[in-house]
């Protein structure tokens, strides 16, 4: 590396990486420090902005870049590190070459970063494994989640939902107790009043409350239940039918429900119950956020995930053939702030009345038969939510079998 700084000083930097910080400014202080002590030219990092193409920070020893386009070559790069390569050297003029290698947080679409200097100096191997331990400590770095939001742990994750879980199940067989006998008492008493009187509307709604209740416990009831395996083969189309007919009563009028399965698309690894929740609380969702006259996309396909892909979803997702399940909504869109509490915060929600059990549900769900979830904002100019949702096709227990390749066949259903 070249002079004032070098290895071993980039070195002993990469501690500061895991630093606490808050303030808004962390990132750019933090690689402008990096390039000083590593001894660059420059350095920067290319984050995606959920799907669309993404910004540049360029750092380089006395400030910071902030630019609306990427480098041109990303598109190769990328190729080239999704299918293997651990660092990729592409020529830029005037250098010894850009060192590009990924950055993948938990749940994230994978970003760059890279590093430049002068010319005459080739990079070596230990420098190359230089810049790839640093990526790993950027992905877990403070500085990094101020600036795209919590990143998360998908141990920690799990663990919390998991001692949630047994709480919630105990609570929601005390709460379907109680709420029985005030349901049932209720029944009981409506007859023994003058019909139409006021008094019989008021029992007649404690026994709608009662209802309301013993919904709430049942989503307590699935979060309990919701990490055990269950791995009998299941139809993803069957699934989504069963749900489509449950929502068209939810969504507004005119709303389109277009759906797009492979007649051929393989079982799926995981129970018919627990699958018709998850999809469930995906449409439910996206049922919820779509206007009148909006339309709603669900789609399955069979894809061949990279261990780059993998690491994209938050659950137990390992490379190989999975189904992808997506559901999207033509709603305003999920808010970068709320995107980022989604599981950082895992009972998070803007929606009144409810406790977010549903994503927490899902995550469960999938993460108990090695699958993952993802929640991204549609790509501009359109608007909307999509979740993602991948799990392994049945045939791939206990072992892979050839992907098969079909031609999708869609539905539209107008409300």
């Amino acid at each position: 590396m070249t002079t004032p700084g070098g290895l071993a000083a980039g070195l002993a930097f990469l501690p500061v990486w895991l630093n606490d910080a808050k303030d808004s400014n962390a990132l750019d202080t933090l690689l402008s420090a990096w390039v000083r002590a590593s001894g660059w030219r420059a350095a920067g990092m290319v984050w995606p902005v959920d799907t669309n193409p993404g910004v540049q920070l360029i750092a380089r020893p006395d400030g910071i870049e902030r630019l609306a386009q990427i480098p041109p070559e990303l598109p190769e790069v990328m190729k080239s590190l999704r299918t293997g390569s651990i660092t990729v050297v592409w020529a830029v003029p005037g250098t010894s070459g850009r060192l590009y290698t990924l950055i993948t947080p938990h749940g994230r679409e994978p970003g760059v970063i890279w590093a430049e200097r002068g010319p005459g100096e080739p990079w070596t191997e230990a420098e190359r494994n230089y810049v790839k331990l640093a990526a790993r400590l950027i992905e877990r770095s403070p500085a990094l989640a101020v600036h795209i939001g919590p990143v998360v742990d998908p141990e920690r994750l799990q663990q919390r939902l998991t001692d949630a879980s047994v709480i919630a199940g105990r609570m929601a067989h005390d709460f379907d107790n109680i709420l029985t006998g005030i349901i049932g008492f209720a029944d009981l008493s409506v007859p023994l009043l003058p019909a139409g009187s006021q008094q019989a509307k008021f029992v007649g709604e404690i026994s709608k409350v009662g209802h309301r209740g013993i919904a709430f416990t049942q989503q307590l009831h699935q979060l309990n239940r919701s990490g055990q395996p269950r791995p009998q083969p299941a139809s993803v189309a069957a699934a989504v039918a069963r749900e489509e007919a449950r929502i068209r009563t939810m969504v507004q009028s005119g709303v389109q429900v277009v759906s797009a399965i492979p007649s051929q698309l393989s079982a799926v690894a995981i129970d018919a119950s627990p699958l018709g929740v998850v999809v469930g609380h995906l449409l439910d969702n996206a049922a919820e956020a779509t206007p009148a006259h909006g339309r709603i996309i669900v789609s399955a396909r069979l894809v061949e995930l990279s261990p780059v892909d993998a690491k994209g979803y938050l659950g137990q997702v390992g490379p190989g053939p999975h189904i992808e399940l997506t559901v999207q909504d033509s709603g305003p869109g999920i808010k970068s702030d709320v995107r980022a509490k989604l599981f950082a915060d895992p009972f998070y929600t803007t929606k009144v009345r409810h406790r977010g059990l549903g994503l927490a549900i899902v995550y469960r769900a999938v993460c108990a038969h090695r699958g993952g979830v993802r929640i991204d904002q549609v790509a501009a100019p359109e608007t909307g939510t999509i979740a993602r949702i991948v799990l392994p096709p049945a045939a791939a227990r206990p072992a892979v079998m050839p992907a098969v390749q079909t031609s999708p066949a869609a539905s539209t259903i107008v409300i």
